[in-house]
């Protein structure tokens, strides 16, 4: 449990340790917190680079879910397999992913500026003869 103290004027303290740079930050809780909670918000509240790049990460899979989630509404199963995807890419594990749904081809991939993408592309074939 993360170390506190006890102060009846002031909300409870605790030291947390960023999980990139490694610098303690005494951080105020409501409440008992565990050392993983602290570690979290400590790493939420550092301005290293480490910290910078994930809160950046975080942003961008919320922003895409937001997407999916309005995109997809009325597919549910879809959903799952996109936010797998994006979160697969956005964290470096896989360097792009290509989703067909119906005639729709979705390709999941970051920019040169590391951004996260997602270009949709609709099937469109057309067939033509004459006698």
């Amino acid at each position: 449990m993360a170390k506190k103290t006890e102060d009846t004027n002031e909300l409870p303290r605790s030291t947390g340790t960023c999980k990139h740079c490694g610098q303690p930050r005494i951080i105020q809780t409501i409440g008992d917190i565990t050392q993983e909670q602290a570690d979290e918000i400590a790493t939420s509240e550092c301005d290293c680079d480490g910290a910078k790049k994930e809160r950046e990460r975080e942003r961008m899979i919320e922003q895409a879910e937001e997407w999916i989630d309005g995109r997809f509404e009325n597919k549910p199963y879809v959903k799952p397999v996109f936010f797998c995807a994006v979160k697969s890419v956005v964290g470096h594990e896989i360097k792009e992913a290509s989703i067909k749904e119906g005639e729709w081809t979705h390709k999941i991939a970051l920019n040169s500026d590391g951004y996260v993408v997602i270009k949709s592309s609709k099937n469109v074939n057309e067939e033509v003869s004459f006698s």
